[in-house]
């Protein structure tokens, strides 16, 4: 990200250092001995050499994902997000996940589709645990977690699912005007040219990459705000506040 005049831009990766940047192995990589543990490592290693050869300072990365299985369930970052009003995945407690890989990996073994995984909705959790693990082992970085949707309230309020067109818009509109841009299609345009994945996709990572970039006095956290494992982090309000006083052209 870097700030031109009042807007935050998305910074654009050079195509060949796109191509290194591995793809997800999806959740059938749960029967490995160690899920997700080569791909995170791969992952970390790209971002470590794009930052390398492109000059790149890399102080804080925001992670749409748990850092850790906790002692017990649920995180305390989880239940204020869910007082909150706010659905959630709760992440497993350490404990659990044996019996839940075991039953993962019963299912594949038998033949049963990737796609009909048990705990589909949870597997990815662990790509996160890897992923904290690899890059804290790579980069002087802060690391933080974010939840889009949690974001998404506070600058809107309550919207539409942003898988569909209205609350795409609604989502599109609210960042844009939360992060310097006069026309959201222009925001819109940018992740297009320099961010992969989905629309949506797109713009939960430029949600993220924002509140990675703000100052830990205009970030608050949900849950234990000096844990490292157990705050989901959002911009505070007053600040939000502020940006919506704003004039914005849409």
């Amino acid at each position: 990200m870097v700030r031109a005049g009042p807007r935050l831009e998305p910074l654009p990766i050079p195509q060949p250092w796109r191509r290194r940047i591995p793809a997800g192995p999806g959740n059938s990589a749960v029967s490995e001995a160690h899920p997700f543990r080569r791909h995170a490592r791969a992952v970390a290693r790209a971002i470590e050499d794009l930052s390398r050869a492109l000059g790149w300072s890399i102080g804080r990365i925001a992670i749409d994902a748990p850092a850790a299985a906790p002692r017990s369930a649920p995180r305390a970052a989880e239940r204020a997000v869910r007082a909150a009003g706010l659905g959630v995945f709760h992440t497993p407690a350490a404990q659990q996940w044996p019996a839940i890989r075991a039953r993962c990996v019963r299912h594949l073994a038998g033949g049963g589709a990737a796609a009909r995984l048990p705990y589909a909705n949870r597997i990815w959790m662990l790509f996160g645990f890897e992923l904290y693990r690899a890059l804290r082992g790579r980069l002087d970085a802060e690391l933080i977690e974010v939840y889009p949707q949690a974001i998404v309230r506070g600058l809107a309020g309550p919207v539409a699912h942003k898988s569909t067109d209205a609350g795409y818009r609604a989502q599109l509109a609210a960042a844009a005007a939360a992060t310097g841009w006069e026309a959201p299609r222009d925001l819109e345009a940018a992740l297009r040219a320099t961010v992969a994945g989905t629309r949506h996709d797109r713009l939960d990572a430029y949600l993220a990459a924002w509140v990675a970039s703000l100052p830990a006095r205009s970030r608050r956290a949900y849950g234990e705000a000096h844990s490292a494992d157990d705050a989901i982090w959002v911009p505070r309000a007053a600040d939000l506040r502020l940006a919506a006083r704003t004039p914005r052209r849409t």
